[in-house]
């Protein structure tokens, strides 16, 4: 079979998120079908600026079609209308001129898309949030699975939204969270196709310990990702801070990933900025645990990763999602204000063998669950749906 994964950005360097669960399954997958990206020229998600050569490109053996950007997203047009359409009353003609300035603003693509359906047995549409996937989903309605990557968040109430689900042959889910947020706020027709898949979770089978000399032989706690208000990042600054002024023994907060905001000046905070892959599964193995402080996540790679290292989580929740994770695997606790996040942090830093079999379970849970041969037949079966006696 031939699948068309559409996503608003695509790259070796975008880690993180959708853009790089969908390269992870659109390799994996690739063993099996003819798998194609369909995207944008865009490297941020800012402004959507064409930073790539539009046009074709290969990488690890997926072929992908890039299409330039007919405008740049406008910051003060996007909030202003965003405004609208999420809080006051609005016509269908503001939420589809929400979805245009939300970007990426990708005219070339639909055109493509439109005129070359016949090409594809499926398209798989990764984010129910962004223009690809609205004015995308319509030209090919019956050949539709959509990843929603949903939270909870105002613009799962647009009339627009709904009509993506409406038109959507199936759903893949990441968790049975986002299922019934989704199946809530949206109203999901009866008999929709739908699955929980997610994505596979794979660490090196031999991890080494980290090289960076500040870290070796020193406990520290982790956090991976965006470090943005968003994330959860400023109510993590206020927590640690107020927890280590009360108690100077707790190990270091080392933080790696992008920074978008001023990072507290703290002895006992780290920043590393990038890091590799290598060095993230190193930073993991070797922590005392993960810290997970966002209140909105569909699945979150990096919690799945941090228990197939057997290292516990500790986690916002407020997040249904990272909540579940550690309800159902027993791997991590929560936390959903200060005195409930002093407890948990201080709890897990004594407890060594407590850790040590949350990073068991964690360990049992995602290999359960989210191992490339579960994820795999997941998809497999999904993609039958659209093979009509073809040879796949």
């Amino acid at each position: 079979m031939k699948i068309a994964f559409v996503i608003q950005r695509y790259g070796e360097n975008i880690v993180g998120g959708a853009e790089y669960f969908t390269r992870l399954v659109a390799e994996r997958m690739g063993q099996y079908h003819e798998i194609e990206i369909l995207t944008t020229c865009a490297a941020e998600y800012h402004f959507w600026k064409n930073e790539y050569p539009e046009g074709s490109d290969i990488l690890n053996g997926i072929r992908i079609h890039r299409f330039a950007n007919a405008t740049k997203r406008n910051p003060n047009k996007h909030t202003q209308i965003q405004e609208t359409v999420f809080y006051a009353d609005h016509t269908v003609n503001d939420e589809e001129a929400w979805v245009t300035e939300q970007g990426p603003n990708c005219p070339e693509m639909i055109k493509y898309i439109s005129h070359n359906k016949n090409k594809y047995d499926c398209f798989v549409f990764f984010t129910f949030r962004y223009y690809p996937t609205y004015y995308g989903i319509k030209e090919v309605t019956s050949k539709s699975l959509v990843v929603p990557f949903a939270e909870n968040d105002p613009a799962l109430d647009l009339s627009t939204t709904k009509e993506i689900f409406e038109r959507a042959k199936g759903i893949v889910y990441c968790t049975p969270e986002e299922k019934t947020l989704v199946e809530r706020k949206v109203g999901i027709t009866k008999g929709k196709v739908s699955d929980i898949a997610g994505c596979g979770i794979e660490v090196p089978k031999s991890i080494p310990r980290t090289e960076n000399e500040e870290l070796q032989d020193k406990q520290y706690v982790l956090y991976i990702g965006r470090i943005e208000g968003s994330k959860g990042c400023y109510q993590l600054f206020e927590y640690y801070m107020r927890l280590v002024n009360e108690f100077p023994d707790l190990p270091n907060l080392v933080l790696a990933g992008l920074d978008a905001i001023e990072i507290p000046k703290h002895d006992k905070i780290k920043y590393l900025g990038f890091i590799s892959e290598e060095e993230k599964y190193s930073l993991l193995s070797g922590a005392q645990f993960l810290i997970m402080p966002s209140p909105y996540e569909s699945l979150s790679l990096v919690t799945l990763e941090a228990m197939c290292c057997g290292t516990a989580v500790l986690a916002n929740g407020e997040c249904d999602v990272l909540k579940g994770h550690c309800l159902r695997s027993n791997a991590g606790l929560w936390y959903q204000n200060y005195d409930e996040f002093s407890e948990c942090f201080r709890f897990l830093c004594s407890n060594d063998h407590l850790r040590s079999k949350m990073g068991d379970n964690g360990k049992t849970y995602v290999k359960k669950n989210y191992s490339w041969d579960v994820i795999e037949k997941k998809y497999m079966e999904l993609f039958s749906l659209f093979d009509h006696g073809q040879k796949s």
